[in-house]
């Protein structure tokens, strides 16, 4: 298995899971150009790509996705109210439900629901014969996560969107402000931290936890790991990394 980071942040995000050959996309936030560079920089071949998991409708994350669905005969796998938000037409979909598995290739799909201003958001665990994973962003409460299933996970790709502080000094108006730290915006840091803590508690065989979807303005990589180093503590043998905005990062060392 190979998972890999195309690129995270406001201004896109896709994350490549690799299995016997097939490829799973989670998010298609870049237009068809960087995301058909952004493949061949990670070393992978779009025609292998097999389905494009949706987390919501923000262009950040929906950019390509219909075009490369069509384009490489990919299946569409979005909740309804995703589909119906982004208007999002391909040959090939399956609707996702909270809590219901999908089967799709050689990968185990399971759809969870979170927090975040769009229609019908949701996380997704994938699993394989090799390792589960959790993919979770746009997060604004972790008040509702079913937590309870998330456990055993092998890798973690969670955001940690930005710090208190930046943000509240910050240039954003106050609106924004308020959105991005309401239960329909992100998760900050140490919001991250302790989710991580959580989850890597009931996960003993936790190998990597990827920092993602960073604010440009109102975080940065070393304040992010800083913070959520302090918050979590001990992480034993698993590696703590960041998603970067402009170049793909591999989170399978």
């Amino acid at each position: 298995m190979q998972i890999i980071n195309l690129g995270s942040g406001s201004k896109g995000n896709a994350t490549v899971i690799e299995s016997e050959g097939k490829l799973l996309l989670v998010d298609c936030g870049f237009s068809r150009r960087q995301m058909l560079k952004r493949f061949a920089e990670a070393g992978f071949n779009p025609d292998d790509l097999c389905g494009i998991l949706v987390t919501h409708e923000h262009g950040d994350h929906i950019y390509s996705a219909e075009k490369l669905c069509n384009e490489f005969d990919a299946t569409l796998i979005a909740t309804a109210g995703t589909i119906e938000g982004g208007n999002l037409v391909t040959r090939n979909k399956r609707v996702a439900k909270y809590d219901q598995m999908i089967e799709h290739e050689n990968f185990s799909i399971l759809p969870l629901q979170v927090s975040h201003d769009t229609e019908e958001p949701c996380a997704f665990l994938i699993e394989n014969d090799e390792a589960k994973s959790l993919f979770l962003t746009d997060v604004g409460t972790t008040d509702n996560l079913d937590i309870p299933v998330m456990t055993d996970l092998d890798y973690l790709y969670i955001e940690a969107n930005h710090d208190s502080e930046m943000l509240a000094t910050g240039p954003y108006p106050y609106f924004l402000k308020q959105r991005v730290s309401g239960i329909g915006g992100h998760l900050n840091n140490e919001e991250s931290g302790k989710l991580i803590k959580t989850l890597a508690m009931q996960s003993p065989n936790l190998k990597s936890v990827m920092l993602a979807h960073l604010s440009d303005k109102n975080n940065h990589p070393d304040i992010a790991l800083q913070t959520v180093k302090k918050t979590v503590g001990d992480l034993g043998d698993a590696e703590l990394l960041v998603a970067m905005q402009k170049t793909p990062t591999d989170m399978i060392k």
